[in-house]
């Protein structure tokens, strides 16, 4: 069973332009290369932009229902001993919303104040 009932997958726009098109997601590069997508819980959020997206002008947040990809979603030891949620398969279009962040010129992304943890 999923801890969060929302987590966050962040796509570049490209991704998020293929995403639409192709109503599924694969993965990223690095979620390909790993064999899971990654996702984040709310409170990953900043620390994945952060590290992940810093050089990108502008992402898309997508807030996944996760009782929606339950059975494929494991919770694993990842990035300063956290647990985060990872897809043993494809994402898709079970997407409870997207936001679109743009990157201020510090970097540092603000994340938006109607995030739901639960």
């Amino acid at each position: 069973m999923s801890r969060d009932r929302y987590i966050y997958k962040v796509l570049t726009k490209d991704q998020w332009r293929k995403f639409q098109r192709d109503a599924v997601f694969q993965g990223s590069p690095v979620d390909l290369a790993d064999g899971f997508i990654h996702l984040s819980c709310a409170d990953q959020l900043k620390g994945t932009l952060d590290k992940w997206y810093a050089d990108q002008d502008q992402v898309a947040l997508l807030q996944v229902d996760a009782s929606k990809i339950d059975a494929a979603l494991k919770y694993e030891i990842s990035r300063g001993g956290a647990e985060f949620p990872h897809l043993f398969a494809d994402l898709l279009m079970s997407v409870i919303g997207t936001h679109w962040l743009v990157s201020p010129e510090n970097g540092a992304y603000r994340l938006p104040d109607n995030l739901h943890a639960n």
